[in-house]
């Protein structure tokens, strides 16, 4: 978003909660949801998560007293001691942890500590004055709302049906604190803000090894604080001229393009072209077509397999003394060939987290008949490989 936008925000919410000496009752949709960190990366939910409100009026609102929750079990009643003043046109964001050193660096307004959590999947947010709901937001965990890890889900338009999932963005723009994405405090990225390229992500393609039968498919997703234009695929195979494949919004910003079979040892390099309606260009990789994404054609591939995978641990399996749920997790390759496997480079993903991959060291091998263990981390000790 353009910075002045921002500032022009933010200044409002200060100046008004400042001098203006009294606020008023408000009904419902005067004060709405229009940001939600429901799971952020840079910190534990525990401490990072929170949700914005913003003020549709032209008066301010004071808070103080109200409840926040789920609907159901969850509450937690505002004492901010007599005022918590949303101002006119303004903002404030509620959070578990107003502590910027351990929240991620979130300027929260005021915290709920744990009598309200934010469900990583489905969950709803209730704000209530008394026995009025003021407002609410159902988010279903990715079925029509956003599902970002990281990154905050933004209502794009402060007027528009906040309970209507195709009315939420990821944002994938501005980065805040200790680097999860979000406005806290600020106008939505996508509330007037000043045009940009297009916003690629999480690329990739299947099957990953193609045989010379296989056509590939490569996906990416595709976001614009505006709207998507179109996407192309340009491939070749062997070096010379691309070919060029348009590509297909499947739903959820998600694009698709086929690259048809090739020849089995062929070396294949494509990329991923973005346009929107104000005529600016992205490209994934940056820099191309002078950078390029690659694969090679094999029909015969190296007899490598996962083995084993351990994805809820007991305990302390990895034996480095501390019981961990991410770091016991293990994955287990072995080597079904009659000589050794070169590793390096090779790539270990679940595909949730495009950028954050497993990229196997140079020098990386696998012996005939070996197994490699990889843990979620610690320090693991007593494996061979």
């Amino acid at each position: 978003m353009g910075m002045g936008r921002r500032l022009r925000f933010a200044w409002a919410g200060v100046f008004l909660a400042a001098f203006v000496p009294a606020a008023n009752a408000a009904s419902p949709g005067d004060v709405v949801i229009t940001e939600i960190m429901q799971n952020p990366a840079a910190v534990g939910d525990s401490q990072g998560e929170w949700f914005e409100l913003y003020n549709r009026t032209d008066s301010p609102v004071n808070l103080d007293g109200w409840t926040v929750g789920d609907g159901e079990g969850e509450s937690h009643t505002i004492d901010a001691g007599g005022t918590l003043i949303v101002a006119a046109g303004g903002f404030v964001v509620l959070g578990r942890s107003s502590d910027t050193a351990v929240n991620g660096g979130c300027p929260v307004d005021y915290a709920y500590g744990g009598g309200v959590v934010l469900g990583n999947g489905a969950d709803r947010v209730v704000l209530r004055d008394g026995s009025a709901t003021i407002d609410s937001v159902a988010y279903d965990g990715g079925t029509f709302f956003p599902d970002p890890s990281g990154a905050s889900m933004e209502l794009s338009d402060p007027d528009a049906e906040n309970n209507a999932g195709a009315n939420w963005e990821e944002n994938v723009t501005d980065l805040f604190g200790d680097g999860d994405y979000g406005t806290p405090g600020a106008a939505n990225a996508s509330w007037g803000a000043s045009s940009g390229p297009p916003v690629i992500t999480g690329t990739a393609h299947f099957p990953s090894y193609p045989g010379s039968a296989d056509s590939v498919l490569v996906s990416a997703r595709v976001i614009d604080d505006q709207f998507v234009a179109g996407v192309s695929l340009y491939y070749r195979g062997g070096g010379g001229a691309f070919s060029l494949v348009p590509m297909t919004d499947t739903g959820e910003s998600w694009y698709e393009g086929w690259i048809p079979p090739l020849p089995d040892g062929t070396a294949v390099e494509y990329y991923i072209c973005a346009t929107d309606n104000g005529g600016d260009a992205s490209y994934d990789p940056p820099g191309a077509p002078g950078v390029l994404r690659d694969y090679r054609v094999e029909d015969t591939l190296p007899p490598v397999a996962i083995n084993e995978v351990l994805a809820d641990p007991p305990g302390d399996v990895n034996g480095d003394g501390t019981v961990d749920s991410y770091e016991d997790e293990f994955v287990e390759l072995y080597n079904a060939g009659r000589e050794d496997v070169d590793l390096s480079g090779w790539v270990l993903s679940d595909d949730d987290a495009p950028g954050s991959e497993f990229v196997f060291p140079e020098g990386t091998t696998i012996a005939p008949g070996g197994f490699i263990t990889l843990f979620g981390g610690g320090s693991p000790a007593g494996f061979e490989g």
